[in-house]
């Protein structure tokens, strides 16, 4: 009778830690899975499109320098570049940025530093193949009565020129002194690859008035927006 009771009393405790194991193991998988977003849908489903961001110069080349504050064109480009970039992944769109923080993707001084960070930049644009590449820059003149926000485009792509006068439309309806005509450029980030490729010049910092409105983060929201909803048009997306 003690033997059966003994065998018994084992049976249960081995039932009792297979079930606790099971559960455990259980229990794990779904750790697994929260730890490393694999069941997660905080993220949008894609919707097809690569875009490489470029924000413009960076490291030892600071751009255009603001006419009154000094501002460096390099860190307004990164700042639109990097809200940008967080728009168009809300929407499900993949998106690569040249740059993520002010290193240049080059390293040394002189003119061989800027002819090299723009070969790998062209390098990456050439791995990647995107479906576009927007170029973020801030303007420039002598002349400090030009203002306004300019989309470029290279005149042998016709999708670069559509989606160019997309974005430039936004510009028009919604910044100061901008219009509604997107321009041809001669520049290298719009030839340098089979992509197609605009550059965006939000403003100009050598003018006053230009170079407050680019500082305030209201009107960088509004430069983001534009481009954005530019995009969006183009792609079809709503």
């Amino acid at each position: 009778m003690m033997k059966k009771c003994y065998k018994l009393f084992f049976y249960i405790i081995i039932a009792a830690v297979c079930s606790c194991t099971l559960g455990l193991c259980g229990y794990g998988k779904s750790f697994v899975a929260f730890a490393t977003g694999e069941n997660q849908t905080d993220s949008p489903p894609s919707v097809g499109y690569t875009i490489v961001i470029d924000p413009g110069h960076g490291g030892i080349d600071p751009g255009s320098i603001g006419y009154k504050t000094k501002t460096r064109e390099s860190d307004l480009n990164l700042k639109i570049s990097l809200m940008l970039a967080d728009k168009l992944r809300a929407v499900g769109v993949r998106v690569i940025m040249t740059r993520t923080d002010d290193n240049a993707l080059a390293e040394g001084t002189g003119k061989e530093f800027k002819k090299k960070d723009m070969q790998l930049r062209k390098e990456m644009i050439d791995r990647i193949r995107p479906n576009m590449v927007i170029s973020v820059h801030m303007n420039s003149y002598t002349n400090h009565i030009l203002r306004g926000a300019k989309v470029f485009y290279d005149k042998t792509s016709e999708i670069s020129r559509k989606i160019a006068e997309s974005i430039q439309s936004q510009f028009a309806q919604n910044l100061e002194a901008s219009n509604n005509v997107a321009s041809v450029g001669d520049y290298y980030m719009l030839k340098c690859t089979q992509s197609p490729s605009i550059i965006a010049e939000c403003g100009f910092l050598s003018n006053a008035r230009d170079e407050q409105l680019l500082l305030d983060p209201s009107y960088q929201e509004k430069i983001v927006n534009c481009i954005f909803v530019g995009v969006l048009n183009f792609l079809n997306i709503n």
